[in-house]
């Protein structure tokens, strides 16, 4: 049953010189619940080109494993992605997915600069449950030179419950020296704990802006990341002092460390999605054991 709205959309190649005039409308939504000492899914809709792979266990009945798949390949002009899912009271569940998520160029109409229209959206909303735990771990989105992506996450967790997020962007294709000289990220997001917003970040980084090379900016790293993590109490009584234990960790790159209340962020910048991952799955294993209570466990997927 289809309780999104629907979108027929025909099959085009995702590619970032394409100029095709389809596009794709996608929404996914699932739950999972806590059925005695299992996790089990209990609601999936879609509509579009979003799906999800066959549920995993690799940790136990307690904790379900979600591949998210998006079968195109890339988000283009005009493409819109929705995906919403709960953890409801007392679940514990780790999302990501195959591949790395493509943002391609803008799409120029008829010849001029590129409109409002051209923009690509996603919007992600996360729900966490009393005395359940979400994982939202993805791999890294790559924005091609010429992009125009809007973002806007939102993350509501309850009291007693603990989130797990992790975003590793990747500005143009360094590996083959094509910088992010045009286009326009902007991002939104929001973190809020029993309705009360505990974090919010609006932003916006344009193609060839000063800001990547500015030492309050990038500093010249095309790669940046952060990782999100909410304590189902206080933090600073989960771990002797998480601050300190994430700035030890030994990665390339930049990086620092912050808590608000519950809340507590690894932010990260340097030259490489290898680098990236380093860093955020070192936060992840340091914090997850805390916050989650089991060991850092890397899907397999990772290792495809």
């Amino acid at each position: 049953m289809n309780s999104l709205p629907y979108e027929a959309a025909d099959a085009r190649a995702a590619h970032p010189e394409a100029d095709c005039r389809d596009v794709w409308h996608a929404g996914l939504e699932l739950a999972y619940a806590r059925r005695g000492e299992r996790t089990v899914p209990s609601l999936r809709r879609h509509h579009g080109p979003l799906r999800i792979l066959r549920g995993l266990r690799p940790e136990g009945e307690g904790l379900w494993h979600q591949i998210i798949v998006h079968p195109p390949g890339g988000i283009a002009s005009s493409d819109s992605l929705e995906i919403a899912v709960t953890a409801q009271a007392g679940a514990q569940v780790l999302l990501t997915s195959p591949g790395a998520a493509k943002w391609y160029r803008a799409r120029l109409p008829d010849g001029s600069p590129a409109e409002p229209g051209t923009w690509a959206h996603q919007r992600l909303h996360l729900r966490v449950e009393p005395g359940a735990s979400l994982e939202w771990l993805p791999l890294e989105a790559i924005v091609f030179d010429g992009a125009r992506a809007q973002w806007h996450s939102r993350f509501d967790v309850a009291p007693g419950a603990s989130l797990m997020a992790a975003e590793l962007v990747c500005l143009g294709e360094p590996a083959s020296g094509r910088p992010y000289a045009r286009g326009s990220l902007r991002w939104r997001t929001e973190i809020r704990r029993g309705g009360r917003l505990l974090f919010g970040e609006q932003a916006s980084i344009a193609g060839g802006d000063r800001l990547l090379a500015s030492p309050a900016g990038l500093a010249g790293h095309p790669v940046f990341g952060t990782l999100f993590a909410v304590a189902p109490g206080p933090a600073v009584d989960l771990l002797p002092d998480p601050l300190t234990a994430l700035r030890a960790i030994e990665a390339p790159g930049e990086l620092a460390a912050t808590r608000i209340e519950d809340l507590v962020m690894l932010r990260w910048r340097g030259d490489s999605v290898e680098q990236g991952w380093l860093a955020l799955r070192a936060a992840w294993s340091v914090l997850r054991p805390v916050l989650v209570g089991r060991p850092a466990i890397a899907p397999r997927i990772w290792a495809t």
